[in-house]
């Protein structure tokens, strides 16, 4: 009987690149896809399947909050743009971590984790949850930093007085970034734009750019009162930094920035519209 399988990720191009994969190993069979927690957790207790692959963040919760909730837990292959919160996943036969991107012999190396997992035949135990719990904890981390604020004057409190001002403020927090195997946190005011390549989201700067947790959706959401617009669906500009707005073809812009190498991006022509609206031209 082959190995039922839920695809549990917000990105459909991700959920169709790991369905490719699979269909390249005829004992795995695709039982259903989820892009969200509800709708994983009802699609997994009904399914109710051997194998998951789960991304850790996903819209309506998280990975972990669907093994919470569901009645019926599977075994699980992590999916994330995360590392540096891996721990010691490795170690446990019955789960494994995908880092995105991954090529086909690394999703390769997970499925034969996947077999012996269910051929076993074991339980999840209570070390598996202590190790998503390890994660999750990690992962919320960055998301708790907030800017340094500038010293100020009035005492030795003054900086966490400030400090706790700009967050009731709701100013934007730091934002870490994945680059050359170290996690930055990136001042939002020092990006130039973020860009989505596929499922992956980077953070460009004058420095280079940064691999960042977030969708372009929830940056955008974060982001908007600070000075962000979203010109195409792959980009979401720091106005702060555009220098020119020059036409292209088809109704079409290029956003020019105001950095050394005049860097471009996209502006679309549904979202040229709503840009005149903030800056008429």
């Amino acid at each position: 009987m082959p190995i039922r399988v839920v695809i549990v990720e917000d990105e459909k191009p991700a959920r169709d690149r790991i369905r490719r994969l699979l269909a390249e190993h005829a004992d795995f069979t695709v039982a259903g896809e989820a892009s969200d927690a509800p709708s994983a957790v009802a699609l997994i207790d009904s399914q109710r399947p051997e194998l998951c692959f789960l991304d850790v963040q996903i819209p309506g919760g998280s990975g972990f909050d669907v093994l919470r909730r569901v009645k019926h837990v599977p075994r699980v292959i992590f999916v994330t743009a995360f590392d540096q919160y891996a721990v010691r996943v490795f170690e446990v036969n019955s789960i494994d971590y995908l880092l995105k991107p991954f090529d086909g012999k690394r999703f390769a190396a997970a499925l034969d984790r996947a077999r012996e997992a269910v051929r076993k035949q074991a339980p999840p135990g209570d070390e598996i949850m202590h190790l998503l719990e390890e994660i999750r904890t990690g992962l919320q981390a960055p998301a708790r930093l907030i800017a340094t604020p500038t010293p100020a004057k009035g005492g030795p409190h003054a900086p966490r007085a400030a400090a706790r001002t700009e967050a009731a403020q709701g100013a934007p927090g730091r934002i870490a970034g994945k680059r050359g195997g170290k996690i930055v946190l990136v001042e939002p005011a020092d990006v130039l734009w973020f860009e989505a390549e596929e499922t992956l989201v980077f953070a460009r700067t004058r420095e280079g750019r940064y691999l960042v947790s977030r969708t372009l959706s929830q940056l955008e959401s974060d982001l908007e009162r600070a000075g962000f617009f979203r010109s195409h669906r792959h980009y979401l500009v720091n106005l702060s930094h555009v220098g020119e707005i020059l036409p292209g073809s088809e109704g079409h812009f290029r956003i020019v920035m105001r950095d050394e190498a005049r860097s471009s991006v996209a502006l679309s022509r549904r979202q040229a519209r709503r840009l005149r609206a903030l800056i008429p031209w």
